[in-house]
Formats: C-alpha cells, structure tokens, sequence
C-alpha cells in the first residue's frame, strides 16, 4: 500500500502544475474560450455531461465495443501466434500478410469495415480486433520460443499429451508475455475504437468528439478526450493488477553483481 502511493505521489504533484500552466498560458496569450476553455468550465461541463447528459450511455457503447473486441483479437492471437511459434514454414507464410494489416493505417481500413459491417457495433469491434490482434500473437510466439528446450524433453519422457503439454508448461509460461502484450493491447484498442466511431457510427465516445467538431463545442471535445484517457488508464492499471496476481510466481530481477574489487572495498568499509 505504502509503495503504491508514493508511485502516485510524483503524478498527484505534477498535476496542479499541469493546471497552473494551463490557466497561465489563457491569460499570457488571452486564449478566447471557443478555443481553450478554463479547466473549470471544462470539469462543469464534464459533470453535467454525466449527471444530465448521455455520456454515460455513449461511454458504455464504447467500453462495449472495446472488452468484445480485446476478447476476440486476444483469443485469435494466442491461438495464431502457438501455432506460428511451432511451425516456422506457416510463420513465412502468414507473417508477411500479417504484417501488411498492421501496418495499414488502421483510419484507413475503418471505411471499409463499415462498408463491411454497417455503422452498428460489428464494425468496431472487427476494427478492436485488428489492433488487438498482432501484439498479443507476437508476444505469443516469443513466448513459446522462450521455453527451454529441456522442459520439453521432461515432458516427452513423462508421457504428456499434447494438452497436458500445453495446460502445464506453455501456457503458464507464456501468461507473463501476454499479459503485457495486453497492457498494449487494451491501450490501442480504445484507440481503435474510437476511430471506428468517428468514421460513422450512431454512438460512441468518438461520436462525441466529432457532434463537439461539428457544433464547435470545444468543452465537449476535451470532456471526452478526458474521458477517453482516463477510460485508457484504468484498463492498463487493471491488466497490470492482473498481471501482479496471476504471475506473482515470476522471479524478481537479479541485482547486479559486484566486481570482486568492489565487493573487497564494500567490505572494509562495512568493517
């Protein structure tokens, strides 16, 4: 407990001055409100957004969109990158056409998802999908080449199935890479759920951001740009308590080692 609030303490004592310098650069250059509002006018509006408006509903489509989409792309990644990590002939197969995908700008493949799936929730989440897709199925591979060959081996003389194989050596030890492939994942697919939004959709905290672009309301685009990076910080911290929990197992870093020069001099000092 101690530990987690002095790592919030450095963030919770730069934050006043975040505000500080945004009021100063409002009144240094006399910034109209139509193009940077007071950081209160943006918190009242961010509450009455919530209390009265429907932000609430919109923040749930995207939520929505993002859990279905990191479920689907997190399963298709693990089960891609075991099979890719067993087989290099299908890795030169399908590692050029994955890569062509991920590195396509993914505002560019939201057009034709939408032509695809409609402007409902099927196009976002196929675009979620996609994000979530190539770091997880990376970080696959990686990890099931990271095992040591010789626990293979203890496993084919025990007999183990191919399941048993899998259950008991290559799933644990791969959970660790995947669960900070999921820091990235969950990150990006809130990216990519917005942009669907924005693209076309009927809700949607991209939806928000573009009703703010169109009736020039800037206190609802920033109200939503605060909401979409809090709604992103709270997934990361939330795979990262997953990741403390489910791999406490995992060994802590080695400190380095001393030259043995150095661990002498220590030592008459300590004496």
């Amino acid at each position: 407990m101690r530990r987690a609030l002095l790592n919030w303490l450095p963030p919770a004592a730069v934050f006043p001055l975040l505000i500080w310098g945004w009021k100063a650069y409002i009144a240094a250059f006399d910034v109209p409100p139509n193009l940077l509002p007071q950081p209160e006018d943006v918190l009242k509006h961010l509450v009455f957004h919530f209390t009265r408006g429907d932000m609430l509903r919109h923040v749930g489509v995207t939520l929505h969109e993002v859990f279905v989409g990191v479920l689907i792309g997190a399963a298709a990644g693990v089960a891609a990158g075991y099979w890719v990590a067993r087989s290099r002939l299908l890795e030169r197969l399908v590692m050029p056409f994955v890569l062509i995908v991920q590195t396509a700008p993914k505002i560019s493949i939201a057009p034709l998802l939408i032509l695809w799936f409609g402007l409902g929730i099927e196009s976002k989440v196929a675009l979620v999908v996609l994000v979530v897709f190539f770091p997880i199925m990376v970080n696959e591979v990686a990890a099931i080449r990271d095992i040591d060959a010789d626990l293979h081996q203890l496993l084919s003389v025990l007999g183990a199935t191919a399941w048993q194989r899998f259950a008991y050596l290559e799933f644990p030890a791969s959970l660790s890479w995947l669960l900070s492939g999921m820091k990235v994942a969950v990150t990006q697919a809130v990216i990519g759920a917005v942009v669907g939004e924005m693209i076309g959709s009927k809700a949607g905290m991209g939806f928000l951001l573009m009703l703010g672009n169109e009736t020039s309301d800037i206190n609802l685009i920033l109200a939503s740009v605060i909401v979409l990076s809090l709604i992103g910080l709270l997934l990361y911290l939330l795979v990262a308590f997953a990741e403390r929990r489910l791999v406490a197992w995992r060994e802590p870093e080695a400190e380095p080692e001393l030259p043995r020069s150095e661990e002498r001099r220590v030592g008459k000092e300590c004496r």
